[in-house]
């Protein structure tokens, strides 16, 4: 007989503390479309934070350690998702993920498989800046993300459906490429209505070249946000 809802929930929540993941939480993606796995309707949300001293170095523009610590957490986050489909299949459930998403290098496709940011605001954990980054309220976009995808019967938490960016506009005025439009995220709204996937492809392609990556990268709109001032300060380091 399989768990109850209750017991899995707190027993994979208690196995996730003994992790790296420095967030997570569980959202219901059933209404989700084209789902790489479409019976497991139930997605993991874990995070890793970034090097608070990289990220700040950051407003000067990504460098050899960003492009490091970029790839550095992207192999966590493998063996992370590896980790926690192993738990659930052991407990007699299915489970799976995919590559955590790493930069992608072809103009003509800038999608993801499968947005991990859609998984982590099904999980409550943060909203989608004027960035178009995922927002914690402990990291702010200091953060990657993986997805588990499983059909235990998890808790999962209340989705978050609006933007708290309100007014500002610091990632907007830090953009180098002219990206961000300064709109508020919603989930009626296509990316493409309020950033400009394009002109930050671009630029990072050009930016992630100088700092040694094959992959695009920037990362100034990371270090801009005043989500993640508040943990760089939480850190010391303003």
């Amino acid at each position: 007989m399989k768990d109850s809802a209750a017991v899995i929930t707190d027993e994979l929540s208690g196995y996730i503390r003994e992790t790296e993941a420095a967030i997570s939480g569980y959202g219901d993606l059933s209404a989700v479309s084209s789902l790489p796995f479409p019976d497991l309707k139930t997605g993991i949300s874990l995070g890793i934070n970034l090097n608070p001293r990289i990220v700040l170095s950051l407003r000067n523009g990504p460098d050899d350690n960003y492009v490091r610590e970029y790839e550095s957490i992207n192999e966590r986050l493998y063996s992370l998702s590896k980790e926690v489909s192993g738990f659930l299949t052991d407990k007699g459930y299915n489970a799976a993920f995919i590559t955590p998403t790493r930069s992608i290098n072809d103009p003509k496709r800038l999608f993801a498989e499968f947005p991990h940011k859609t998984a982590a605001t099904a999980a409550g954990l943060g909203w989608i800046g004027k960035s178009a980054l995922l927002i914690t309220r402990e990291f702010g976009p200091a953060v990657r993300f993986t997805t588990v995808f499983t059909n235990a019967p998890l808790i999962t938490a209340k989705p978050v459906a609006k933007s708290y960016c309100g007014f500002c506009d610091a990632c907007k005025q830090a953009c180098p490429a002219g990206a961000v439009s300064g709109r508020e995220w919603s989930p009626e709204l296509f990316r493409d209505e309020f950033w400009d996937a394009g002109l930050c492809f671009e630029y990072s392609r050009n930016r992630g070249s100088l700092a040694g990556s094959k992959h695009p990268v920037c990362g100034i709109c990371i270090a801009a946000c005043p989500w993640t001032e508040k943990y760089l300060k939480r850190e010391g380091l303003l």
